[in-house]
């Protein structure tokens, strides 16, 4: 079968508005293929997002539809890995903050950029820690201790009473993996954790935290000894 009737079968089967790419045809000869899209593309059977990423067009009586904002986000992910949703939207699931961002912050290994899509600009971070998608959740807390000076519509005080009742109630096991991935953060991360796991009982893994620390370096966050009892043993100013 030629390399245009294989490309075009496949698009046959599509969703309208479902979004994709040069490597979902089942072509090795990708060059081909995409002599081919673009043949496609400019007698309107295909329409195109960006730069390699293609969709068939739903008409609608109001308009032609195009992939929601989420397929497109999904397509720049790498499916070989596990990339998370991490920054403001990300720290108000958590119900850090009322607000909502503009720009979708990732977690992944790709290389730091940033896409403008739609309504909202998509950023590319580096992801500290390759993670089970079960604990996405721990990452994005220890990501919330690292940010914890730029949380809007809270103060870092609030912030870290909060987050110290999250992990409170987290269980045992999820307690420790919190320490282990904390290890590859900032540390002003693993002060913040270290001292809550003391508090909560976790003597071993805080001690942990505590020498991986210099000694000499303080972090100024703006917690109060009310608060937080322990912050000089912790250098938190």
């Amino acid at each position: 079968m030629s390399v245009a009737n294989i490309t075009r079968q496949y698009i046959e089967t599509l969703d309208e508005a479902k979004l994709f790419t040069y490597g979902d045809i089942p072509c090795k000869n990708k060059s081909s293929v995409a002599i081919e899209l673009s043949r496609l593309f400019k007698k309107g059977v295909i329409k195109k997002v960006s730069k390699g990423k293609f969709y068939k067009p739903k008409i609608r009586a109001f308009g032609e539809v195009e992939p929601s904002s989420e397929e497109k986000v999904f397509s720049y992910l790498d499916k070989s890995e596990t990339s998370y949703e991490t920054g403001l939207n990300a720290f108000r699931q958590l119900g850090l903050t009322t607000q909502i961002a503009k720009t979708k912050t990732i977690a992944t290994n790709k290389t730091y950029r940033k896409i403008a899509l739609d309504n909202l600009l998509l950023q590319f971070i580096p992801k500290r820690v390759d993670a089970p998608k079960e604990d996405i959740y721990l990452l994005q807390i220890l990501d919330a201790l690292k940010d914890i000076k730029k949380i809007p519509a809270t103060t870092p005080e609030n912030a870290f009473i909060y987050l110290k009742n999250i992990i409170q109630k987290e269980s045992k096991l999820n307690q420790e993996k919190l320490a282990e991935y904390a290890m590859n953060y900032t540390p002003r991360t693993r002060a913040l954790l270290g001292a809550i796991l003391k508090e909560i009982g976790l003597w071993e893994q805080a001690y942990s935290l505590k020498g991986s620390l210099n000694p000499l370096t303080k972090y100024k966050i703006g917690i109060d000894t009310t608060v937080l009892p322990s912050k000089n043993y912790w250098n938190i100013i």
